[in-house]
């Protein structure tokens, strides 16, 4: 007897329809995420982490008011005015961070409602000093204080923890570091790659100095260490300070620097080594190493025959 056929499944071509446009959306969705404008993800980077110092410290100073508000109790009252004022500044600060409003702006109503609460601490202060009928209370009060201060402890150890998590973010890094030794041709003065240790005319070191928003922009100095294979001893064009700098308060001797003047984006970074006329380079491996005043950046290093 006969095998009938399988009648088609209407619901299959759907199906495959459905799996193809589910696949088109997920590259596109991992193209635009992983390539898309990455000078617009710094920016928003550097606006998240500023936005989230900005509201550590306000929060730190409503919590601080609402302990002294807390600890002296019923005697506020008199200060409600007051009191009203800073809880509006702090509402409307609270707006322009979260509509990503001019840092410095913000920083200045910061800095205006700081001292707001400090004159409300200073009067409260004063408000309690005359009235006496508070005394009876001071144990409560001081029992309390020691709890609250325990949470202000807090809110101060999370800021911190912030600034420690930024200043850690905000270093320098390169990239494919690379020396090799070149000659230069007669005729054309092309450059041209060696290895071979009579022919070398320049010690040519390159690297990519990587892009950090959260770095201030400004010149940075870097210092190129090539040490001499088998000597133990760095090439440098004279002794002395003059040819030196300070990391980790130690002097190291360097073979050439360069100042750059760092806009917070990534670029090629060239330092450059010429060999003296009639001085010949010595076979053997060269060890590189990359500086700035205060980083380590990396090193490489190449051999000569």
């Amino acid at each position: 007897m006969k095998e009938h056929d399988s009648p088609p499944n209407p619901l299959r071509k759907w199906v495959i329809l459905l799996s193809v446009l589910l696949f088109v959306f997920v590259a596109t969705t991992m193209y635009f995420g992983f390539f898309g404008k990455p000078s617009f993800n710094q920016e928003f980077i550097k606006t998240a982490v500023k936005n989230e110092y900005l509201q550590g410290e306000l929060n730190s100073l409503l919590v601080e008011h609402e302990l002294i508000k807390q600890e002296y109790g019923t005697l506020t009252e008199q200060l409600s005015e007051k009191d009203s004022v800073i809880l509006a500044n702090a509402a409307e600060i609270k707006k322009l961070i979260e509509t990503n409003a001019d840092y410095k702006k913000i920083k200045r109503q910061l800095e205006r409602l700081q001292n707001i609460a400090k004159e409300y601490v200073e009067n409260i202060d004063q408000l309690y000093t005359e009235n006496k009928t508070l005394k009876e209370e001071n144990k409560q009060i001081k029992d309390n204080l020691e709890e609250q201060k325990k949470e202000v402890e807090t809110v101060k150890n999370e800021k911190k923890e912030l600034s420690r998590t930024i200043s850690a973010a905000a270093v320098h890094q390169a990239y494919n570091i690379n020396s090799r030794a070149i000659y230069f041709k007669n005729k054309s003065g092309d450059e041209v790659i060696t290895e071979k240790a009579n022919r070398v005319d320049q010690l040519k070191t390159t690297f990519i100095l990587g892009a950090n928003p959260l770095i201030p922009s400004g010149p940075v100095t870097i210092y190129c260490r090539i040490a001499v294979p088998g000597t133990g001893r760095v090439l440098t064009p004279g002794s002395g300070d003059a040819f030196a700098f300070d990391f980790n308060d130690e002097k190291l001797q360097y073979t050439a620097k360069k100042t750059v003047n760092y806009n917070n984006n990534a670029e090629t970074v060239v330092i450059a080594w010429n060999l003296v006329e009639g001085d010949k380079a010595v076979k053997g491996l060269y060890l590189v190493q990359i500086y700035t005043d205060d980083q380590f950046l990396g090193e490489t290093s190449f051999e000569l025959k």
